[in-house]
């Protein structure tokens, strides 16, 4: 297996340390879970920049990698949605994970036309503000693990101020994942409605 695809599905394992890190109760769980995420969001830049630097793309690459980010939001998005429903909403968790598996099985189906459809534009948009948007909610918890050793005044001001921004950054990543799941339909219709 080339370098590229072995980062790719190191990725994928990703969450079974994510998860309990996050929800359980490891000393510094929240940083630990933090970093994780952060080692997956650089694995999908770097897995995607060797298998284009070193011309080693595959089919299982371009099947596996926007695969393999879809693992690790959905399990970050859904535990968040459990310790934080104030900022991720239920119905936000189900129109991301509804969408995932809807490209998935369009995905699938072209591959039955020996047609591969790789990542569009808008939905590296999409996915980049799902990166954002989780990376600050796992920053905020993270932060809350080390208060002990921050001046109150700083967390006192990211209690005020991060709320809100965190409210809006998940409405607009929930917004991108709607426009892009209607477009890339909408672009690969013809397989659809050949299908149907």
């Amino acid at each position: 297996m080339k370098l590229p695809n072995r980062i790719t599905v190191a990725r994928v394992l990703i969450p079974l340390v994510f998860i309990p890190a996050l929800m359980g109760d490891w000393p510094y769980g929240r940083l630990i879970a933090l970093m994780l995420f952060l080692f997956g969001v650089a694995s999908d830049w770097l897995d995607g920049y060797l298998a284009r630097r070193y011309h080693c793309t595959s089919n299982f690459g371009r099947l596996m990698d926007p695969l393999a980010d879809k693992v690790l939001v959905v399990s970050a998005l859904i535990c968040l949605a459990v310790r934080d429903p104030q900022y991720v909403k239920a119905w936000m968790v189900v129109i991301i994970v509804a969408r995932e598996f809807l490209v998935t099985g369009l995905r699938l189906i072209a591959l039955q036309a020996n047609i591969v459809l790789s990542a569009e534009g808008i939905g590296k948009h999409k996915t980049a503000w799902q990166m954002i948007a989780i990376t600050s909610l796992l920053a905020f918890h993270a932060f809350n693990d080390l208060r002990n050793f921050l001046p109150k005044t700083l967390y006192q001001w990211v209690d005020y101020a991060l709320p809100p921004a965190l409210m809006g950054v998940f409405y607009l990543a929930t917004a991108l994942t709607l426009i892009s799941g209607a477009l890339y339909f909408w672009r690969h219709r013809n397989i659809v409605m050949t299908n149907v």
